[in-house]
């Protein structure tokens, strides 16, 4: 079995993966459907990436009867896919850390110029050989030039992954999310890639995806289903990260709501609350907040912001809020709030507050 027949195994098994991780992934109720969307970007063209490798080997193996110019546009369509890849990957990167259309907007011109540069050499390339060359005998030479191209795909690819490492190390948003899944079968696959004559590159991705799509399961898991909001699973979690000193814990609110669904009240309060704000839904009409503001000030302009936006809705909501003591650990303080307003339906802690 020689190199061009591991390549079409590989892809075969690549395709399958993605195929099955479609079907589940678009169940999937995630807290962010755009997230989502990208996400089903990537697995679709990673699918197209496989089909475009297979189609290469059988061109390489003679199965497609091709010119130098045909294989030439068989190749370089594979590339603008690669390419492809490559951006919208940057780009699920990009929400994935900042979860903001604005963000990328912003940062358009970084996103795009690598991949953008590389795109017009890929056209380029077909009437001037530059980069790629056929013989007549179908026999593919890569320029210096292609070595280059191939290197900035290489670079923006760790570069994404580094800042995926960073942000999982300094933002709590990311808690759920580990960069090792998609490095170790892309840094191998893609190893194979550079010092072997095996194309399996797409069941690395495929492969590193499909890892991914596990953690999104993990995330889940966290995941009230109606709201969108974490669930008491996750203020578990949060507990642990308290007792730890992993997470700063100076303020909690609740909002219980008088409505008959919470999908309405829960999407005007997460629209009011600040990203380093953790909204829980503690129970079916209530949802406690984790928050940082550690003077009465913030934290009641935090409470009357969506108590105001509540009402403006209509939704009757009662509001109960604490600033922990200086002489509490947060996880007493958090267990204290619990048992005075939420355990037993405390009344208003908002003197509380502000006696503090």
């Amino acid at each position: 079995m020689n190199a061009l027949h591991v390549a079409i195994y590989a892809n075969v098994v690549a395709i399958m993966l993605i195929l099955g991780i479609l079907v589940l992934a678009r169940q999937l109720n995630i807290r962010d459907p755009l997230e989502k969307k990208i996400f089903l970007s990537l697995l679709v063209i990673n699918l197209c990436m496989s089909v475009g490798y297979i189609i290469g080997v059988f061109r390489d193996l003679r199965v497609i009867h091709c010119t130098p110019f045909s294989a030439l546009i068989i190749e370089t369509v594979l590339e603008i896919i690669i390419n492809l890849f490559l951006f919208q990957w940057l780009i699920y990167v990009d929400y994935r850390i900042y979860h903001s259309i604005g963000h990328i907007r912003r940062n358009a011109i970084v996103l795009v110029i690598p991949v953008a540069v590389i795109f017009c050499l890929d056209i380029v390339n077909l009437f001037t050989g530059v980069m790629l060359r056929f013989d007549e005998n179908l026999v593919l030479t890569e320029m210096p030039l292609y070595l280059l191209a191939d290197l900035v795909r290489t670079g923006y690819g760790i570069w994404s992954l580094i800042l995926l490492a960073y942000c999982k190390k300094h933002d709590d948003r990311m808690k759920f999310f580990s960069v090792l899944p998609f490095l170790v079968p892309m840094v191998f696959y893609g190893g194979l890639y550079y010092f072997t004559d095996f194309a399996t590159t797409s069941l690395g991705m495929a492969l590193g995806l499909t890892l991914i799509y596990v953690q999104m399961i993990n995330e889940q898991c966290y995941q009230d289903g109606e709201t969108g909001f974490f669930n008491r699973l996750y203020l578990e979690h949060m507990k642990k990260a308290i007792s730890d000193e992993e997470y700063d814990l100076k303020s909690v609110i609740s909002f219980r709501v008088s409505w008959d669904e919470m999908k309405k009240p829960a999407m005007i309060i997460e629209k009011q609350l600040p990203q380093d704000c953790y909204p829980i839904r503690y129970s079916k009409d209530t949802v406690l907040t984790l928050a940082r503001a550690d003077k009465r000030g913030p934290l009641n302009l935090l409470a009357e912001d969506v108590e105001m936006a509540l009402g403006e809705a209509g939704i009757p909501v009662e509001v109960d809020m604490s600033l922990k003591k200086k002489n509490e650990t947060g996880l007493e303080f958090l267990d204290r709030f619990i048992k005075s307003s939420l355990a037993v339906g405390g009344g208003d802690d908002r003197k509380t507050a502000d006696e503090e």
